[in-house]
């Protein structure tokens, strides 16, 4: 078999015929990985082979690639990850049939490829690239690092363990992949995907290489999964009972129902025919029914920095002559964002903090613009401040049930002005 390419796993024993496919399903492997030893335990522990037997509306893929390019990517060698990316991307737009949907599932650094090759596909000026990024469904990442404390090291201890030399300094460096998730994490809300993440508990060589933090690709309603195997064995379910193969399918079928009107006897999912768009309302299967449209599409905007005034929050206090605060404003926007984190995947949640930040854009815009405007010295910005944005923002969004504090209120401002909706001056 080819080191690279597209191969499609059928079922053993190959039906005679098969329905319609309704749902095109590519795995992606990762560093130090291949296409077929990435996914089975044994050759009969194969599950790609098991889900082309459950769902015969499915097509499987693996795809596969010279994974040693990556690494070397990630270490400052060879070719850029965003050519990879075209390249697999080419390959799936190649392929002779293609279903209406597809549902990319990857492993570890397979899901960075992902994540770019979705982006070129936005991007790229080929139609037959465009369709495949607007088939894409669905993503299941399985023990990808995404963000948080550890994700440079993650990336690190990766690079040791699957290279024989020591990694070098990371070019495309961690500043880089986290832009890519914030692109990621807009491409989903504008796609309507449903998005699936698992991590290891257990260690790899000493290491705990993705954790619940790092795992979490910022999703809405997409709280990672904790699988009790290492980060070798989590894409390898020893049988179908296995937690990681029975997610999946529960995937594949809440997929189904979405984009099938008639559900089908042999999986429980779609039926064969004529395949429907999903909703892309805002409420499909990624987003629970009680997050309204409006509000996820605020929560979108107030989580991704503007296009406008890209200086760092600790560039923007300096140049206003508030140096002094920096350490603190740091401290609590990033207190901010770990409550965000840890609260996305509860509806109710991501309302409640989506409306706080609303509510601090408005008071601030409305108040604080104009005294800066009219510039006031910094004692009666801070005053205004505190009368007109952190102390009715605490008072009208606590309930008896969640309070919220001056300090988280604080953050939410310093949150919102990191990401360039809020200005401190005039400029």
């Amino acid at each position: 078999m080819s080191s690279e390419g597209l191969r499609q796993v059928f079922a053993e024993p190959r039906p005679q015929s098969v329905p319609v496919a309704v749902l095109d399903i590519f795995f992606v492997h990762g560093l130090g990985g291949d296409s077929i030893g990435t996914w089975q335990r044994t050759e009969d522990l194969f599950w790609p082979r098991w889900l082309a037997e459950k769902f015969p509306n499915c097509r499987v893929y693996v795809v596969a690639y010279d994974s040693n390019k990556l690494a070397g990517i990630l270490s400052g060698e060879g070719a850029s990850i965003q050519d990879l990316a075209l390249a697999i991307l080419d390959q799936i737009a190649s392929r002779e049939e293609s279903a209406p949907h597809s549902l990319l599932v990857a492993h570890s650094l397979g899901g960075l490829i992902v994540k770019q090759m979705l982006r070129r596909s936005a991007d790229s000026a080929n139609i037959d690239f465009n369709a495949v990024g607007r088939s894409v469904v669905g993503v299941a990442f399985l023990g990808t690092p995404h963000q948080g404390s550890q994700f440079t090291t993650s990336l690190d201890v990766l690079l040791r363990l699957f290279k024989s030399k020591q990694s070098k300094q990371l070019a495309y460096n961690d500043d880089a992949l986290l832009d890519l998730n914030d692109y990621f994490r807009t491409w989903v809300s504008r796609q309507g995907a449903v998005v699936r993440s698992f991590y290891e508990t257990q260690k790899t060589s000493g290491f705990q290489i993705v954790d619940k933090a790092t795992a979490n690709p910022g999703i809405v309603g997409s709280d990672p999964i904790a699988v009790q195997t290492n980060h070798i064995d989590i894409c390898k379910p020893e049988s179908k009972t296995a937690p990681v193969y029975t997610s999946m399918c529960a995937m594949i079928r809440q997929i189904l129902k979405n984009v099938s009107p008639t559900p089908s006897p042999a999986d429980g999912g779609g039926a064969a025919g004529c395949a429907s768009v999903p909703n892309t309302d805002g409420t499909t299967a990624s987003s629970d029914a009680s997050v309204t449209p409006a509000v996820l599409a605020d929560f979108e905007y107030y989580t991704t920095s503007a296009d406008h005034d890209r200086r760092d929050l600790t560039q923007k206090l300096i140049d206003v002559g508030r140096a002094y605060a920096v350490p603190a404003a740091k401290r609590k926007k990033e207190r901010f964002n770990m409550v965000l984190q840890r609260n996305i995947a509860l509806p109710s949640a991501v309302t409640r903090y989506t409306q706080l930040l609303a509510d601090v854009e408005s008071r601030f815009n409305r108040h604080v613009a104009r005294v800066i405007a009219e510039e006031c010295n910094t004692a009666e910005v801070d005053q205004v401040v505190q009368d007109q944005v952190i102390a009715p923002c605490a008072t009208n969004h606590s309930s008896d049930d969640n309070e919220i504090t001056a300090s988280l209120v604080d953050g939410a401002l310093y949150y919102l002005a990191g990401n360039c909706h809020l200005a401190w001056d005039n400029g």
